[in-house]
């Protein structure tokens, strides 16, 4: 049996965020994850993601992604490796649309530098894209994408560099309050420790239990080769962008970055919940299509071959806002949950978060609209 301060289930985006800060706080920490660190199994992969400082999803976010910012550059001073890409962002839909609408109180609100530009100026600036007449963009300057992978990478190096125990391929089979804090038994050992760090992805309804509602659903990323103009999808000339199209759907996307091609995913489908202990069914042609149809009308010149497809899984709150509690009943367990497909970006953020949870049990942020109370 081991004995640590704390131990963090689950060491993706946020886990392995978690285990840096807890580490270098100077607590004994073991991250403790069923599956490789890291791996594709979960919502941390696909090479890149999105930031933007004004969230469409909800002002309340702005604070948190801004320190989370803060963090990145840090944290790329501290590894040598960069992993944030200023490129701009576009949010684009109709006028009344609640992705152009939000992203636009976000920015007003925070003063967030913006612009907002009609379907005549995004044409002109970026000769790819084909927004309908009656679209508008709020077009965010200092946006642009991190790496998921390689933020990974950097957290977890730096928690083992701050001494914290790190274990892949070691799924938890059970936990249990005890006098002191809890027992965790995996399939390999027995922890002992004071406090418990949930990190689990869509899997937090099934491992914490305990009224965490979690959805996991099944979502696919594709990568093209674009038909022509490639020079203009990539870094430097196409800025991370968000479509909410009345005709095509709701699609992101990012330039040619990392691997090849253009990536782009489906926001939410709500194709149903899936098991994740249950491999996700294989990107296929319905997929690919899907994909294309939404390129068809708005990167025309982006659907070329196909290059790559891979899966993820989103898990959506019941109100598809972030869950950020102590469990009742079991003080020193907390769980960040939930994160509905926008999470990755507040990675750096949320495990500075959970350090100041586990050692002052309070945070600077208001956590109030991700209490688990507000489920009822």
């Amino acid at each position: 049996m081991k004995t640590f301060d704390v131990a963090v289930l689950g060491v993706g985006g946020i886990g392995s965020a978690a285990c840096y800060h807890l580490a270098r706080a100077g607590l004994r920490v073991v991250g403790i994850e069923q599956f490789s660190i890291p791996h594709s199994r979960g919502s941390s992969h696909g090479v890149t993601r999105i930031l933007r400082e004004g969230l469409h999803e909800n002002e309340t976010y702005v604070p948190l992604v801004r320190r989370a910012l803060e963090l990145w550059h840090e944290l790329e001073k501290i590894s040598g490796a960069q992993l944030f890409y200023r490129t701009g962002s576009l949010d684009i839909g109709l006028p009344d649309s609640s992705i152009v609408t939000g992203s636009l109180n976000s920015c007003r609100r925070w003063n967030i530098p913006h612009e907002v530009c009609n379907a005549s100026e995004l044409r002109r600036r970026y000769p790819v894209l084909r927004p309908y007449d009656e679209m508008v963009a709020i077009f965010q300057p200092n946006s642009g994408f991190v790496l998921a992978e390689g933020s990974i990478t950097a957290h977890v190096n730096g928690a083992c560099g701050h001494g914290a125990e790190l274990h892949g391929h070691e799924k938890m089979i059970r936990w249990d309050a005890n006098g002191s804090g809890y027992t965790i038994q995996t399939t390999h050992e027995r922890y002992e420790v004071g406090q418990v760090v949930f990190t689990t992805g869509a899997w937090a309804s099934k491992l914490v239990a305990h009224g965490i509602r979690v959805r996991p659903e099944r979502a696919v990323l594709g990568w093209f080769q674009p038909k022509k103009n490639a020079a203009l999808f990539g870094v430097g000339s196409l800025p991370v962008w968000i479509i909410d199209s009345p005709v095509g759907g709701h699609f992101y996307g990012l330039p040619i970055f990392g691997i090849p091609g253009f990536k782009l995913g489906r926001l939410s489908r709500d194709l149903g919940e899936v098991d994740p202990d249950v491999p996700l069914a294989e990107p296929d042609s319905r997929d690919e299509q899907d994909l294309r149809q939404f390129l068809e009308k708005h990167f025309p010149d982006g659907g070329g071959p196909l290059l790559s497809l891979q899966t993820a899984l989103f898990e959506h709150s019941p109100d598809r806002h972030f869950i950020i509690d102590q469990l009742p009943d079991f003080p020193g367990a907390w769980v960040i949950a939930g994160l509905s497909g926008h999470g990755f970006k507040y990675a750096s953020a949320l495990g500075e978060l959970a350090k100041d949870l586990v050692m002052q049990r309070k945070s600077g942020y208001d956590l109030s609209p991700f209490r688990l109370g507000r489920f009822g």
